[in-house]
């Protein structure tokens, strides 16, 4: 069984930049995720869009990085995610929000991919 990640990977792409929004399939809300350089992705089902939900989804996620040592230091989203800006800042991650009308293309072509 493979128990941690070779040093050079971690080296590498261990800070992790991850894209994230809401998914909406027959009006069920998903928290979809990608990282930039390592395209790893998740989705996951959420009872609704509420901020504190939003948190939970987010937290999940970095806590799977950091279960493989990678350190989540950005996220980038969408103008709907700015109500969560202080939370993110207290665990220290830095987010980072389109302009108005705009999306983030990493996020969406993993949502196409995935509907």
């Amino acid at each position: 069984m493979w128990t941690s990640l070779p040093s050079e990977i971690i080296d590498n792409y261990g800070a992790v930049k991850l894209a994230i929004d809401i998914m909406s399939i027959k009006k069920i809300p998903f928290m979809v995720t990608t990282s930039r350089n390592i395209h790893f992705g998740m989705a996951e089902l959420i009872c609704n869009t509420a901020k504190n939900t939003i948190m939970t989804s987010i937290l999940q996620a970095v806590q799977t990085y950091k279960a493989r040592d990678f350190q989540v230091c950005n996220i980038l989203a969408d103008g709907a995610f700015e109500c969560i800006r202080d939370r993110i800042s207290e665990i220290g991650i830095a987010l980072n929000i389109t302009s108005r009308n705009e999306h983030v293309p990493q996020v969406k072509r993993y949502i196409r991919t995935v509907k």
